[in-house]
C-alpha cells in the first residue's frame, strides 16, 4: 500500500540558470550553466501527482537558482547592476528557460502547491521589488521571496554565502546610493572576481568554474598546464591588488576584508562549522539546510541535529580523493511531515521512472 503524503517541502539550490543554451545568433552560450530543464520539469510533475497530488508541497529554491552575474559579454560595466539592468538580465534568463518557468507556474496553479525563492549571491537582483514582480509574472502570483533566510518548524534554510568572506553581502547596506543617479547593488568581492576574471577565462575554458576545490585545481594547472596556470594566477593577483587599491572608495576592500579573503582563497567552504554553530546555539532548530558550495552533504551533530547541503544540478569536476571525477548528481532535501518533528533527508532525483532515492553522501 502506497503512503499518501499530506505535507512535504523540497529544497534545491545552485541551478545557475543563464540566458539559455543558445545565443540569439544560434551559437552556443558558453555562459549557460543549467542544461537539465527536462529533469527539473519532471521533478515538479512527479511531486505534483500520484501520492503527492493532494498533498501540501512547497518547492524551495535556495539561492543561485538564477545566475544574474553571467549573462553576456556585451555589457560595458557588468558589475554595475541597477534596477533596469537586473530586470533586463532576469527577463533574458526566464525567456531562455521558458519551459522551466511554465512548469513552475503550472505547479503553483495546482491546489496546495507553493514556490519559494531564497536569495543567493548569484541572484541578488531579487532585492529589487520590481524584479520580484517580474518573476511572479512568469512563475505565478503565489511566489514568495526570502532575502536572507527562511525558518519553519525547526528547519533553518539559508543559501550559505554569508559564511564565506569573499561572497558576503553587507546586510545593512544592500545598495550603493551616495553620489549616484540611481541605486546599484552593493555586491561582494567574489562577485566582482567572477565578473572580471572568471567570465573572461570562460571564453576559452568554459569548464573553469566547475572544478573543485579551486586551490587544488590551481596546483593541478601548475603541473599539467603550466602556461594557463601562470596566466590564471597572474589574472587573480592583478585583480586582487586592483580591487584592494582601486581609486573608487565604493568598491574598495578594507584591510581586514583583504586579509580574510587571502586566508580563504585556497579553500572552498564546506559550511559544516556554520551549520554546527546554528544547531548548537538555536534550541528551536533541529535541521540546517545550505547550498552555495556545490557539495551535497548530510551530517548529524548529535541526536536530532542534522545538516544538509543540497549541492547543485550542474555537472561538476571534483579533485578530492573521496569524490574524484566529473559527475552530475541532482540532489535535493526532502522534509516530510507526520511525526513530532519534520523528518529531513538528502535524496537524489533520478527521473520519473526511477523516482527518487535517498543519497548516500557525507
Amino acid at each position: 500500500m502506497q503512503t499518501v503524503f499530506k505535507k512535504i517541502k523540497l529544497v534545491v539550490s545552485d541551478f545557475h540558470l543563464g540566458a539559455g543554451h543558445r545565443n540569439p545568433d544560434g551559437s552556443i552560450n558558453i555562459l549557460e550553466d543549467f542544461f537539465h530543464d527536462r529533469e527539473f520539469i519532471e521533478f515538479l510533475e512527479y511531486f505534483a501527482s500520484g501520492v503527492y497530488e493532494d498533498a501540501e508541497v512547497e518547492v524551495i529554491l535556495n539561492g543561485d537558482f538564477f545566475n544574474l552575474l553571467m549573462i553576456d559579454y556585451e555589457e560595458i560595466d557588468p558589475d554595475v547592476v541597477t534596477e533596469f539592468v537586473a530586470i533586463r538580465r532576469m527577463k533574458k534568463i526566464m525567456d531562455g528557460h521558458k519551459a522551466v518557468m511554465n512548469a513552475l507556474k503550472y505547479f503553483q496553479s495546482l491546489p496546495q502547491k507553493q514556490v519559494t525563492f531564497v536569495m543567493g549571491n548569484h541572484d541578488p537582483g531579487i532585492l529589487f521589488t520590481s524584479v520580484q514582480t517580474l518573476i511572479s509574472l512568469y512563475v505565478g502570483d503565489k511566489t514568495r521571496f526570502f532575502l536572507e533566510s527562511y525558518e519553519f518548524d525547526g528547519v533553518y534554510v539559508e543559501h550559505g554565502n554569508q559564511y564565506e568572506v569573499a561572497n558576503q553581502f553587507d546586510r545593512t547596506n544592500y545598495f550603493l546610493t551616495k553620489n549616484l543617479p540611481e541605486p546599484i547593488l552593493n555586491q561582494p568581492w567574489g562577485t566582482l572576481f567572477l565578473v572580471h576574471v572568471v567570465n573572461k577565462i570562460k571564453r576559452t575554458k568554459p569548464h573553469f568554474d566547475k572544478v573543485l576545490p579551486f586551490g587544488t585545481y590551481l596546483k593541478w594547472l601548475m603541473l599539467y598546464d603550466f602556461r594557463f596556470g601562470m596566466q590564471t594566477i597572474s589574472r587573480i593577483v592583478k585583480f586582487f591588488f586592483k580591487s584592494r587599491f582601486r581609486d573608487d572608495p565604493r568598491r574598495k576592500n578594507t584591510l581586514r576584508q583583504t586579509f580574510n579573503i587571502l586566508i580563504e582563497a585556497p579553500l572552498f567552504p564546506d559550511l559544516d562549522d556554520a551549520a554546527e554553530r546554528i544547531l548548537a546555539t538555536r534550541e528551536d532548530i533541529h535541521a540546517v539546510i545550505f547550498g552555495h558550495n556545490h557539495r551535497p552533504t548530510f551530517r548529524q551533530f548529535g541526536p536530532g541535529k542534522e545538516y544538509i547541503n543540497t549541492g547543485t544540478w550542474n555537472k561538476m569536476t571534483h579533485l578530492d580523493v573521496d569524490r574524484l571525477g566529473t559527475r552530475l548528481v541532482c540532489t535535493f532535501a526532502m522534509i516530510e511531515y507526520g511525526g513530532r518533528v519534520p523528518a529531513v533527508s538528502l535524496k537524489i532525483w533520478k527521473g520519473k521512472r526511477r523516482h527518487s532515492v535517498e543519497a548516500d553522501v557525507a
